[in-house]
């Protein structure tokens, strides 16, 4: 009987695999239903261009532990540390990221416009705070904001009707300062020290963003089964778990999307309605050759008339990849082939099996009633997929440490 089963062989799971047996758990198992683990952090390496198939995939975190964690693995040294160049499209301007702090880019009848809406968003009024994203989002940053960017760009990403979404996922934006926002118009310029995000991120050398990957699962591949997804879970009398038949444990951990499981677990009633809001999107990630002499990494892309949400110019970022590539993400419900308005030639595209959490409306309640559930019978749920919340994959990792901290060995 394994002490541990860990369903998934992504970056949380084989974090979670290599903690459990450093605490001196060493009796651990995974199951990985591809024909390679790796999961969202898998680059595939296409006529020279490194392909992140999950999506911009940059290495930045609050958490040193995580640091601490990686580079004792692949050292800082294999990496480059980037300044952060990112871009957002409205109509025919790039400016750039975050929009809030960079109207003052956007020709001056425009600047003016957005402004006037920004010092009328409803936080700043003292309007009551919303519930769904749609009247959120109108309330945080305004209409004009919210109509040219913030619902055209989320609803390409998520796939679904922005009145449909909840608003518990949007703590990282900050509040919206209007007298910062005049300020940096007038002086032309951003505080880059009030950034929403890192404005660093490192990026390995070589190899893309698998080389983190495959250099903290270099020891753990004996413990891993390829090619075997969780089709029966069944919890036994003495309160362990029998796994499709074959493995039992008396712990298992999961790291998938939970409503993958639902028919495994034999469809249990009393949480139907709970996992009915446990929803993922899937992504189309299409490369393109193309040549290009900016010094973009990526580029948010709002427009409904194009298919896709993001570009990447992965050379920028990824120095050992060929000059002339750039990647777009497309929501798999959008893709519809080639797209002109990028230029140059679809030369591959990938369909991930599952990109990114839906915060549909309730699904918070949900994921807290799962995993109390089933956490009194020894069924745990960790990182992205396993607390279905939006997670990078350092704060993946990071949740698989602290996981592991509470263990008793």
């Amino acid at each position: 009987m394994y002490e541990y089963l860990i369903i998934g062989g992504g970056v949380t799971g084989i974090t979670l695999c290599k903690k459990l047996k450093e605490k001196g758990i060493k009796n651990v198992i995974v199951l990985e239903a591809q024909a390679e683990a790796g999961g969202l952090c898998t680059t595939k390496n296409i006529n020279g261009h490194q392909l992140d198939i999950g999506g911009g995939h940059f290495f930045h975190t609050k958490h040193q532990e995580v640091f601490d964690y990686v580079f004792k693995y692949i050292p800082e040294s294999e990496f480059n540390f980037i300044p952060r160049v990112s871009k957002l499209k409205l109509g025919e301007t790039t400016i750039d990221y975050p929009v809030e702090s960079n109207l003052w880019q956007l020709p001056l009848k425009q600047q003016i416009e957005y402004i006037i809406s920004v010092v009328r968003n409803g936080e700043a009024l003292g309007a009551p705070e919303p519930k769904n994203y749609e009247e959120w989002i109108r309330w945080k940053l305004g209409d004009k904001i919210c109509d040219t960017y913030m619902i055209p760009y989320n609803s390409k990403l998520w796939g679904v009707e922005p009145h449909d979404m909840d608003v518990d996922w949007l703590y990282k934006i900050p509040r919206v300062n209007v007298e910062e926002v005049l300020q940096y118009c007038l002086e032309r310029k951003q505080d880059v020290n009030k950034f929403p995000a890192h404005i660093n991120f490192y990026y390995p050398k070589k190899g893309g963003f698998q080389r983190i990957f495959d250099a903290l699962y270099a020891d753990e591949k004996e413990n891993v089964v390829l090619n075997t997804p969780v089709t029966k879970l069944v919890r036994q009398n003495d309160g362990s778990w029998l796994v499709n038949d074959k493995y039992t444990a008396k712990n298992v951990i999961n790291t998938s999307p939970w409503n993958d499981l639902f028919e495994a677990l034999g469809r249990p009633a009393a949480l139907a309605d709970d996992f009915a809001k446990i929803k993922y999107n899937r992504i189309v990630v299409s490369l393109y050759e193309k040549d290009y002499d900016c010094n973009w990494h990526w580029r948010y892309v709002p427009d409904i008339d194009r298919n896709y949400h993001r570009e990447f110019y992965i050379h920028n970022f990824a120095a050992d990849s060929k000059p002339n590539g750039i990647y777009v993400e497309t929501n798999v419900k959008r893709y519809n082939g080639e797209e002109s308005c990028v230029g140059g030639k679809e030369i591959y595209h990938y369909e991930t099996k599952a990109a990114y959490p839906i915060p549909v409306i309730g699904h918070a309640s949900a994921i807290k009633n799962i995993l109390a559930y089933y956490k009194d019978k020894n069924l745990f749920g960790v990182g992205r997929w396993g607390q279905h919340q939006y997670q990078n994959a350092d704060v993946s990792m990071f949740e698989a440490i602290k996981f592991v901290n509470n263990v008793k060995a």
